[in-house]
């Protein structure tokens, strides 16, 4: 049997387990701490999807996805050992971390014959991932300077990361000798894995926790920040439409919206958001 089609049954078995609700997750995280193993390897089990989805993102870094999740599998296991259902946490808001260290330590010393630090490793993931985001008709200078712009880097630096990562074959990388001009290797490799579980989950864990955080601030600084982002209503609304909605000022709006940004970024509250972003 080829190597995909093991992936793609992998990938449609993990599918079919079933999620776990809030209170199923508390239960058998108590009796996993207390040392049950089938506590861990039910909370393991429930959440590979979430392993595959994350490993997803790192692919073209020089390992395949099934070595990815294979590693990320690792990280998940570690987590479920070190969770403390006390702290209040989603298990995967926790879990988050522990997966993408693995893949990244991975990456650093499997991935190329000089071996980078994990910062380095992180750094090129996000400086790669910008590039996608800035893509367009820009000289390759251009392109290092909104790189590093956008994550605050020197461009310098920027422009080193990209050095060390041109030894892999990037997908958006320009294919000669096509009829058009905007062919990229990406074009002629097709995606085996659509169906696999991916961002819908992860996305849904994601606003679960963001709701979760947002309702520890005060009402009304949690209700203008819901309106001004879009959380739970139809879309974004502007500081005038939510005054005429809170009966407010736009002015005194906008003072709620930064005090809410602020508090936002309290350590205890920042910490279960930033493991989501990578």
């Amino acid at each position: 049997m080829k190597d995909d089609d093991v992936l793609g049954m992998y990938l449609r078995d993990i599918n079919r387990i079933p999620l776990l609700s809030r209170e199923e997750e508390t239960d058998l995280a108590v009796k996993a701490a207390a040392g049950d193993k089938a506590a861990k390897d039910k909370i393991v089990r429930a959440n590979l999807r979430f392993v595959v989805n994350i490993a997803k993102k790192y692919q073209n870094h020089g390992l395949d996805l099934t070595d990815l999740i294979s590693e990320g599998n690792i990280g998940l296991m570690t987590a479920v050992e070190h969770f403390d259902v006390n702290k209040g946490y989603h298990f995967i808001s926790y879990a988050v971390w522990w997966i993408r260290q693995t893949i990244l330590k991975a990456i650093c010393e499997k991935s190329r014959a000089i071996r980078l630090p994990l910062n380095r490793a992180n750094e090129l993931v996000r400086i790669e991932h910008a590039r996608k985001l800035i893509a367009g008709n820009k000289t390759e200078d251009q392109e290092f300077e909104e790189v590093a712009e956008m994550l605050n880097m020197d461009k310098k630096h920027v422009r080193e990361m990209i050095n060390i990562s041109r030894e892999m074959v990037s997908f958006d990388a320009p294919v000669k000798g096509s009829d058009r001009d905007d062919t990229t290797f990406g074009d002629f490799v097709e995606d085996s894995y659509s169906d696999a579980p991916d961002t819908g989950v992860m996305t849904e864990a994601f606003e679960n926790e963001l709701n979760d955080v947002i309702s520890t601030l005060k009402p009304n600084e949690a209700a203008v920040l819901k309106m001004r982002y879009g959380i739970g209503v139809e879309k974004p609304m502007s500081l005038r439409e939510i005054g005429e909605v809170c009966n407010l000022t736009k002015e005194r709006i906008r003072q709620i919206e930064k005090h809410a940004l602020v508090r936002m970024q309290h350590p205890t509250r920042k910490s279960r958001l930033e493991s989501f972003v990578a």
